[in-house]
């Protein structure tokens, strides 16, 4: 499971012809709902991620930055109940086994 968008907190009228439709869940709605996952034992099946395609997004711009994950969503993580062990494995653990394709 990927969560990926963090920082993207805003709507998108469905009307429009664009790959944005509707409104993006909230970083606290992400955190909870992986919170929950890893209360169901998927700890080692979830990879997060910021995506900063577009210039608003980079603080120059008024954006979050490349650091939103380490500096906002980490500290979320852990006001939430999630342990640093399990940002850890969040954070360092499964992308470096989904990047070397052994996620068992």
């Amino acid at each position: 499971m990927e969560f990926d968008n963090f920082g993207k907190e805003f709507y998108s009228d469905r009307r429009h012809k664009s790959v944005l439709r509707g409104l993006f869940a909230r970083d606290i709605e992400r955190v909870r709902t992986i919170r929950e996952l890893i209360g169901c034992g998927y700890l080692r099946q979830i990879l997060v991620s910021n995506d900063v395609c577009l210039k608003m997004g980079l603080h120059r711009y008024g954006g979050w930055g490349y650091d939103h994950m380490l500096t906002n969503i980490v500290p979320m993580m852990e006001d939430e109940g999630i342990t640093s062990e399990q940002i850890r494995e969040l954070m360092c653990g499964n992308p470096a086994r989904f990047l070397d394709n052994d996620l068992a």
